[in-house]
């Protein structure tokens, strides 16, 4: 039971980019950026094929009741935020789980899209 469609909000690729900066220059871990973002675009392709691969993210907020999770394989502190409809994957963010992510994804969600 796979995606038909994938949609990805442009919150994604920027925080792609964002860590994937951050390990490969700040932290001076070009080969560790380059696995992390191999493995994020691995994940994605992988909901597509099973969208129910993550689990419910929990948050209290009703407006983010239908956010689900999963971590990023070989990098757990990166967690992809998505919804599934049964039909469309929506790739909503990726984030480091020690941020503010409640706020965050509704502040995300709430803000209209901006082409990337």
């Amino acid at each position: 039971m796979g995606a038909n469609q994938l949609q990805v909000h442009p919150a994604f690729y920027r925080r792609v980019r964002h860590y994937r900066d951050r390990i490969g220059i700040k932290d001076g871990r070009p080969q560790v950026a380059v696995k992390f973002v191999r493995a994020t675009e691995e994940l994605v392709v992988q909901l597509l094929e099973n969208p129910l691969r993550g689990h419910a993210a929990g948050f209290a907020a009703p407006e983010l009741a239908v956010i689900l999770r999963i971590s990023v394989p070989g990098c757990s502190v990166f967690a992809l935020f998505y919804r599934w409809n049964g039909r469309t994957l929506t790739v909503i963010t990726l984030e480091h789980t020690a941020q503010d992510l409640p706020a965050r994804l509704a502040s995300m969600l709430a803000a209209p899209r901006q082409p990337t």
